[in-house]
């Protein structure tokens, strides 16, 4: 009789333990999406309205960079030729989520300015806290379509490719 009832007892806590709901995972909140979604409309809204200083005080304003990042962010922004004019707008293009970690994105953008258009890298993080910040920048003024298109290390090798001397041409004469 006894190993009946402990038989049955093992049944019952397996049964119980099949029907208890998983532990929680990390799961993309609407909240986490509306934080990032500020995020980066602060800084293309920023970007419009004032330029690259304005936009990167946005960063710093929002915790995103430490003082050091945010100059030499500044700097590479102001030595940037952009298209003539101010944004006006901008797309998200992509984004880019590491299957299981909700506390990482990157997203791809692209401003519209009066001649041209300009491709950006934004990458996301959540600190321990649960706060969303912008942990880097990137933007391509040159080869905007292969900047979206390309994973980001194939887009360096390629880049770097084009810039060596006579690369061009020895490209068009293999076509």
């Amino acid at each position: 009789m006894k190993g009946r009832r402990m038989l049955a007892v093992v049944l019952l806590a397996g049964a119980a333990l099949a029907l208890a709901p998983a532990p929680a995972q990390a799961q993309r909140s609407s909240a986490d999406d509306a934080a990032v979604q500020k995020l980066y409309d602060d800084f293309f809204e920023a970007m419009r309205q004032g330029g690259p200083s304005a936009a990167v005080a946005t960063l710093r304003q929002s915790g995103s960079l430490d003082p050091q990042k945010a100059m030499a962010m500044e700097r590479r922004l102001q030595n940037t030729r952009f298209p003539a004019g101010r944004v006006d707008s901008y797309t998200v293009v992509s984004e880019m989520e590491i299957p299981g970690s909700f506390r990482f994105r990157s997203i791809l953008f692209l401003t519209h300015h009066e001649t041209g258009a300009v491709a950006w890298r934004l990458r996301f993080y959540q600190k321990p806290a649960g706060v969303w910040v912008i942990i880097n920048v990137d933007f391509e003024t040159e080869f905007v379509e292969d900047f979206l298109r390309l994973p980001e290390i194939q887009f360096e090798a390629f880049r770097a490719l084009l810039r060596l001397p006579g690369a061009l041409e020895e490209g068009r004469r293999n076509r």
